[in-house]
């Protein structure tokens, strides 16, 4: 569906309904849909424009060309496209509890592969080397900060008879967008809230997933916890053999496209196996494997700052701050080792919780 994107074209056709002309029909109401919504943003994105200027559209474009291919293939639709970021869903219309399980996991799994393959792409890679980037932002390379999260929205057409667009309204969409920009702050390229992370197979939540922070963002009503699925992409080589992909057909790749999503579809597909078994993971996880102490460590530490216990919790996060090896300091734990630095209580000569904690903080 061209233009409208496979979920945006459902949502025009039922406004075409019931027309006597070809025209859309704005004027009729949207209805309650519940979703997972998935949020990519470019980072650097306005540098981007000033440098690339009138390229900066075949960039986008480059990147979305991987973001709704991998999306697709995984069971979820392109909404919309906001400048430097991408709106992604995943309706859950007549799912039951299975298959929402079902569609979580391959919302995470897409954007673990997203990650991936920004930074396998030999055509990305290129702007590692442009002049003006790297200039301006030294050690330059393409990066996403993508975010996950769940709940309702009104499902609908905006506009009128001149322009009219697909749209998702609910402050669940804001907060998912909150989230995507969120991870600059941790320095993750991954955020999802609790109610995503808690809707994917247990295993995966259990094993695999790490919570960091739990924040009241604007438009929640009451306190998200925050998690991470962590992978250092900087581990990802540039695969030079995806070069040749461009000389098939389009729609010969269209129709590989769909028999990979067929397979995916089936009962056998299991998104626990992919991420033990796939290569790609397996190297933008090996900093985190290798240091056994880690999870563990930062568990106790969090749930020390949870509790209240600042003192312990501050000196566990210099201890996870830089355990892991060969990378930069663990963004979550540098994040909480500096708030509880800005608000403690020093009065006694330590770092006491404020009488007012309770046991999140305020994320604007």
């Amino acid at each position: 569906a061209l233009g409208f994107g496979e979920a945006g074209a459902e949502i025009i056709g039922e406004n075409m309904k019931g027309n006597d002309t070809a025209g859309v029909n704005a004027m009729i109401p949207g209805r309650m849909v519940d979703c997972i919504f998935g949020y990519c943003d470019i980072q650097n994105f306005a540098d981007a424009t000033q440098i690339l200027q009138d390229k900066v559209m075949v960039f986008v474009n480059q990147i979305a060309e991987i973001v709704h291919g991998i999306v697709d293939e995984y069971a979820g639709a392109a909404n919309k496209n906001i400048g430097e970021a991408f709106l992604l869903v995943w309706r859950l219309i007549d799912a039951d509890a299975s298959h929402r399980t079902r569609l979580a996991d391959f919302s995470l799994m897409s954007f673990i592969k997203v990650i991936a393959a920004i930074n396998k792409s030999p055509t990305l890679a290129d702007y590692r080397e442009h002049p003006g980037l790297i200039m301006r932002i030294p050690n330059f390379r393409v990066t996403l900060g993508c975010a996950l999260h769940v709940g309702w929205s009104i499902e609908g057409a905006i506009g009128s008879e001149f322009k009219i667009d697909a749209s998702y309204l609910s402050p669940h969409v804001n907060i998912c967008s909150r989230l995507g920009a969120a991870t600059k702050q941790y320095l993750v390229p991954l955020l999802m809230s609790h109610n995503v992370a808690e809707m994917c197979t247990p295993q995966i939540t259990q094993e695999h997933l790490r919570l960091v922070d739990r924040v009241e963002l604007m438009g929640s009503k009451s306190p998200i916890g925050l998690y991470t699925f962590d992978m250092d992409w900087r581990l990802i080589e540039v695969d030079e053999r995806s070069h040749s992909k461009v000389t098939f057909k389009r729609f010969k790749m269209r129709q590989h496209r769909e028999r990979v999503k067929e397979q995916k579809q089936t009962a056998d597909f299991s998104v626990l196996d992919l991420i033990n078994t796939d290569r790609d993971i397996r190297v933008m996880r090996e900093p985190y494997t290798r240091s056994s102490d880690f999870f563990d460590t930062f568990d106790m530490a969090y749930r020390n700052y949870e509790a209240g216990e600042w003192e312990l919790a501050k000196e566990m996060f210099e201890d996870t701050k830089g355990m892991l090896p060969n990378r930069a300091d663990d963004g979550p734990s540098t994040v909480l080792l500096q708030y509880i630095k800005e608000h403690a209580d020093t009065s006694q000569g330590g770092f006491a919780a404020p009488k007012w904690w309770q046991g999140y903080r305020l994320v604007k």
